[in-house]
């Protein structure tokens, strides 16, 4: 598994990751998240393994799906709800957490090669991809405590802490992957972050459903 540049035009892959591949790409991600460049040797790097990686969006949507409806829960509760049906508004949600995955990568294949990470991108991108899917795993015990507690100020500091851990594990996971490259690691979090908040506001302006 030798980190290369994906070629072509993406590959139907011949099937998707099992769980045990799954497992295995999340304990990759977690050592990379923990400084251990060996996690890269977890992860597929082939043309494909690139491209496979995308179904990471796959495997991160129950517990992002639980994150809307979460949110729409608050929502109603305080009574700034969206009159939009319920698929306008989960469809709306989808989109913007889609294009919110996807363009940070499409910004860093562009910018691979004046930044002299044509080598580079695809551990980055790989990592990223099952990165994002297992700390949005790992954010499902805040979601439920949130619908048992419901949102209160114990709740709005704990989602904060919950923030602040992600895009630290995150610029950790990215430094590593790339051969620890703190201010291209710090990049890609903005990057993801601006990216975030370009989506959504871009899909609110579509669609008129608040999602933020």
């Amino acid at each position: 598994m030798t980190p290369s540049s994906p070629a072509g035009s993406p590959q139907t892959p011949d099937s998707v990751p099992d769980l045990s591949e799954v497992l295995g790409y999340f304990r990759g991600a977690a050592l990379l998240m923990a400084g251990r460049a060996e996690g890269l040797k977890r992860l597929d790097l082939s043309a494909d393994g690139f491209w496979t990686s995308f179904t990471a969006i796959l495997v991160a949507a129950p517990p992002v799906a639980l994150s809307w409806i979460e949110f729409e829960t608050a929502e109603q509760q305080s009574g700034m709800a969206s009159s939009a049906g319920p698929l306008t508004v989960y469809l709306a949600h989808a989109l913007a957490d889609v294009v919110a995955w996807v363009l940070p990568v499409v910004v860093l294949m562009l910018l691979a090669k004046p930044l002299g990470l044509r080598r580079k991108i695809v551990p980055l991108v790989v990592a990223t991809n099952w990165g994002g899917a297992l700390l949005a795993w790992a954010l499902t015990p805040y979601y439920i405590l949130i619908f048992l507690i419901g949102n209160n100020d114990a709740s709005a500091m704990l989602g904060l802490a919950a923030t602040i851990a992600t895009i630290i594990l995150t610029a950790r996971l990215a430094s590593t992957a790339i051969g620890r490259d703190l201010s291209i690691a710090a990049g890609v979090v903005v990057l993801m972050i601006v990216s975030t908040l370009v989506s959504y506001g871009a899909v609110m302006d579509l669609t008129g459903v608040p999602l933020l």
